[in-house]
């Protein structure tokens, strides 16, 4: 089986396509094999889906089901700190950070018990010692090398032994604190493997997304709000209309959605911001306001987490958007992702020379590091790029106010030509 050809056929040369089941309320339901035969059972279909899509969109997850094997089941991890000294102390630790706010704590724990505890056996971290912290990174390299363990994930459970130490000696709660020093200061940390790139959309890809008629239009304006407005996808998830001010074309990024417990939260980084609105989105913006209540979520429909990414390259492809790296996965780049949304509009602001501290504020990065990321990116890409940020199809905004006039043809052209004398200024 090749790129090329991605849908796995039978012995008898048919592609699979999965079935189509009816549920007890109404709605339909794909079922879908895994390369060892066994079957699964995919969500229901939204009420209304019609049964050509329902399945459509079954042969779509068959085709994808039927090149991969079952996961076993995962042996359920106890989160049950042994009753001893250090037990006690990493439950103080893990409460200080709950009552803080932080989300990780789960995590936390998962690193400890599996990672860190079987490395620095029973000793209390008032004992631990640079020796210690060289045999936990020489551990989590050995896990990573026999592929038990990604090397991301290697670097996290080394940052929550870091903290752990660090916390032992400066934390300001003084059943936590319990050492003069940090013996991890000047330890090297795990390996760092390939860094795998974000993906980008062209403007000219962008243009032929929304104006594809073959794509719903639900998929359009989220698609375009990502891209526009750049949040992530916890905080596009919590947006509502009243944080938008188009007087003022500006808006408010305050909360963003919880992943696991679906309840509002602060944003990554902790910090509000203003964002100035892409007077391209503004349309778009005006008609949302206006279908929706002003305390109503600005997507109110956004595709589950587990079709966000999925769905997203499904529709490329409808809408013709075929570049093989969005789609396929290479040694240093993955398929594109819904977060690459954001990625895009931010590059997409490089690409137009903003000031970098403009970007890094609107993109709510804490480190500015992460904001040069992009502006390296934008530096090899700005040559026939094409326009960024470009007018949107009449279709999609076409019962927004005149005043905030109309497509403009010259620029979806130029986009779709990626005529190299499209960007808009030079860079600063």
């Amino acid at each position: 089986m090749t790129d090329e050809d991605p849908k796995p056929r039978r012995k008898g040369g048919r592609p699979r396509v999965g079935t189509v089941l009816p549920t007890r309320d109404g709605r339909l339901q794909g079922q879908v094999q895994y390369a060892d035969g066994s079957r699964k059972r995919l969500k229901p279909f939204p009420k209304g889906t019609s049964d050509l899509m329902a399945r459509e969109r079954t042969a779509y997850h068959a085709a994808i089901y039927a090149k991969i094997y079952p996961k076993k089941a995962k042996q359920e991890v106890s989160q049950e700190l042994p009753d001893t000294p250090m037990g006690r102390w990493v439950k103080a630790w893990l409460a200080d950070r709950t009552a803080r706010g932080y989300s990780s704590v789960r995590d936390n724990t998962a690193h400890y018990l599996l990672h860190i505890a079987p490395s620095a056996g029973v000793k209390h971290v008032r004992d631990w010692d640079r020796d210690d912290f060289r045999k936990l990174s020489r551990d989590l390299d050995a896990k990573v090398q026999d592929k038990k363990l990604a090397w991301k994930s290697a670097i996290n459970i080394w940052a929550t032994a870091t903290k752990m130490a660090g916390d032992a000696a400066e934390s300001k709660k003084d059943e936590i604190r319990c050492r003069a020093d940090n013996p991890a200061t000047g330890v090297r940390g795990p390996d760092r493997g390939d860094d795998v790139g974000e993906q980008c959309l062209y403007p000219s890809e962008f243009l032929r997304f929304v104006a594809c008629d073959k794509v719903p239009q639900r998929w359009r304006r989220i698609v375009a709000l990502a891209i526009y407005l750049y949040p992530r996808d916890a905080e596009l998830r919590a947006l509502q209309c009243r944080d938008l001010d188009l007087e003022h074309v500006s808006m408010r990024i305050t909360k963003a959605l919880s992943k696991r417990t679906g309840e509002i939260k602060a944003t990554k980084g902790r910090r509000h911001r203003t964002v100035t609105i892409e007077d391209a989105i503004v349309p778009l913006l005006a008609l949302i306001k206006e279908e929706q209540e002003e305390t109503g979520a600005l997507v109110p429909d956004m595709p589950s987490e587990r079709d966000m990414a999925r769905g997203l390259r499904r529709w490329l492809k409808k809408a013709g958007v075929d570049r093989h790296e969005l789609h396929y996965r290479t040694p240093t780049t993955r398929p594109i992702r819904f977060h690459d949304l954001r990625a895009t509009g931010i590059t997409w602001m490089a690409i137009r020379g903003d000031d970098p501290l403009k970007i890094q504020h609107r993109a709510g990065h804490t480190d500015f590091e992460t904001t040069q990321r992009y502006i390296r990116m934008a530096e090899a890409s700005r040559e026939g790029f094409g326009i960024v940020f470009p007018e949107l199809p009449g279709d999609l905004v076409s019962h927004a106010s005149n005043a905030h006039g109309v497509v403009s043809q010259r620029n979806h052209k130029q986009n779709l030509r990626g005529g190299r004398d499209s960007n808009p200024r030079p860079p600063a």
